[in-house]
């Protein structure tokens, strides 16, 4: 098995939702432990990679993506009766309709349990049964594979956004040792799925360089245009924002430069809004941001659409090609934002031939 899949499947074994990502922060904290990459932790619980490049004058480029998945959370206990409240853009149906899912015992183990709707409730709850001692709190997971490859196709839980961190991990693995030029971070969030909460604290605290570029890696609904197994999509929006042609440019360099070296290299260029992405969250705070997505089917394990509420809810699922492509796209991307050029596409559009000028005025 490729190394980026090595990665990917041994954090599938860890499940978070939003607020309780422990276990994921530790296998990526093991992960670069054991690949001798230095980090930090924040207040917030954001992990933060900083490999620093010999020239401080070139903009650095960081890569971004989050720790949870959208689960449940225990919120109240009486009467025998345990409900349950959502993290996250869970299925509708898994409320209106109830869904087998798993909790952690204190010693890691799954325990089964179920959950089921609450009659006339106009509240986005739900009834835990199937299980004993339960606690306000408790973190609750779809009952749904870890990880597996069938054809073409990785299939997991929690590929959103597992997928990006386990492709920033495997690039940052690749480039450790190389010399660059410009600074490269690369970033692990948390609570993204309640409101992309831990990149907007970071984005606020400035310990990214402000001039910074921002990649949002991200696993992301296919919608129409886009095509699984034809490549990672150079997003250029998401559905909050448009996003910077800059940062972009720094990704469209990067493409251009992979076709030499692997000319299988396939890539798309779309407009992905069928949710925000981190990418937004440091728009907002004045970082020049773009981002990569990896095409998602089964989106937040909802198999026809996360508001339907007669949805299947599955696992969801990535073109293998789509995401080894990303990573090749990211790693070229880290080693060449020293490229990048303020001006190169402006300039494209400001000089004008001297013969088309003087036809224009003749004609």
């Amino acid at each position: 098995m490729e190394r980026p899949l090595e990665i990917l499947k041994e954090l599938s074994q860890f499940p978070a939702v939003a607020f309780h990502e422990a276990l994921v922060s530790n296998g990526i904290k093991n992960i670069l432990r054991n690949s001798r990459i230095n980090f930090i932790e924040d207040d917030f619980g954001n992990l933060i990679v900083e490999l620093k490049g010999s020239n401080t004058e070139i903009p650095p480029i960081a890569f971004v993506a989050h720790m949870d998945h959208p689960g449940f959370e225990v919120q109240t206990i009486s009467d025998n009766q345990v409900i349950a409240s959502p993290l996250g853009g869970v299925p509708y149906s898994s409320i209106s309709n109830g869904a087998d899912c798993f909790v952690l015992d204190n010693n890691g183990q799954r325990i089964s349990c179920t959950l089921v709707p609450i009659p006339d409730s106009s509240d986005r709850i739900v009834e835990v049964i199937d299980i004993d001692s339960l606690k306000p709190k408790t973190p609750i997971f779809f009952n749904l594979e870890d990880f597996s490859i069938e054809g073409d196709f990785i299939y997991m839980r929690a590929l959103d956004d597992l997928a990006g961190c386990a492709a920033i991990i495997a690039a940052l693995e690749n480039i450790m040792n190389n010399s660059l030029e410009n600074t490269v971070y690369a970033v692990f969030t948390r609570a993204e799925e309640v409101g992309l909460i831990g990149a907007r604290l970071l984005a606020k605290s400035n310990i990214l360089r402000l001039d910074s570029f921002v990649v949002s890696v991200e696993t992301s609904s296919v919608v129409p245009g886009v095509v699984h197994n034809m490549g990672p999509v150079i997003r250029t929006g998401d559905a909050s924002y448009t996003f910077d042609s800059q940062a972009e440019q720094i990704l469209m360099m990067s493409s251009n430069n992979i076709k030499d070296e692997y000319p299988n290299f396939k890539f798309q260029r779309h407009l992905m809004d069928a949710g925000s992405c981190e990418a937004s969250a440091f728009m907002a705070y004045g970082y020049r941001s773009t981002g990569i997505a990896f095409p998602l089917g089964n989106w937040h394990n909802a198999t026809t659409r996360i508001k339907d509420i007669d949805s299947g809810i599955s696992s969801e699922y990535i073109g293998v090609d789509d995401f080894l492509n990303g990573v090749i796209l990211i790693q070229m991307a880290m080693e060449y934002g020293s490229t990048w050029e303020p001006d190169y596409i402006s300039n494209r559009y400001k000089e004008v031939d001297d013969m088309l000028i003087k036809r224009l005025k003749e004609d």
